[in-house]
């Protein structure tokens, strides 16, 4: 799935809890310490280029940057260490492993498939591309429609909210 579906899938889940910044940021955290890094350092030393990047010119270890982001298992790990530190693990973290399990179906084995098992496993799920047209727009059809209904849900509940009070009065 692209950055911006999983910062606003992050908004989305976690639109109760406070602050909603720290969950948008750990649910685009896996693809900021792998492709955002790698943007960057191609901007630097190869110029901009858009579209979809060549697997060739992919360099190792950006390769191993986004098996170590995608990883269930070494977010069990890090989870564990969090919980050993502070004796909790905060809310926000899960938004973490919840980008790795929305990237498992929707990336194919042909191009960079979510090495969820990684480093104990190679193994793919034979899922879809996140860039076909078909999937793209269901995809942000249904965060449109979640988005809509949160900020009514919101709106309702404020707006219900300020009557209540003026009536007590």
């Amino acid at each position: 799935m692209d950055y911006l579906a999983h910062g606003l899938w992050s908004l989305i889940l976690f639109n109760k809890k406070k602050p909603i910044w720290a969950a948008i940021a750990f649910g685009v955290l896996p693809d900021t310490l792998s492709w955002f890094i790698f943007m960057i350092y191609n901007l630097f030393f190869n110029g901009m280029s858009a579209g979809k990047p060549n697997l060739l010119e992919i360099p190792s270890w950006m390769v191993s940057l986004y098996g170590v982001t995608h990883s269930l298992i070494i977010f069990l790990v890090v989870a564990g260490v969090i919980y050993l530190v502070f004796k909790k693990i905060p809310w926000y973290v899960y938004a973490w492993p919840i980008h790795i399990l929305m990237d498992i179906p929707t990336h194919s084995r042909d191009f960079l498939p979510t090495p969820f098992l990684w480093p104990v496993s190679n193994w793919f799920f034979p899922g879809f591309s996140w860039g076909q047209p078909w999937f793209l727009t269901l995809n942000y059809s249904v965060i449109l429609i979640s988005l809509t209904y949160i900020t009514a849900r919101k709106l309702r509940t404020r707006s219900f909210g300020k009557k209540k009070q003026k009536s007590v009065d």
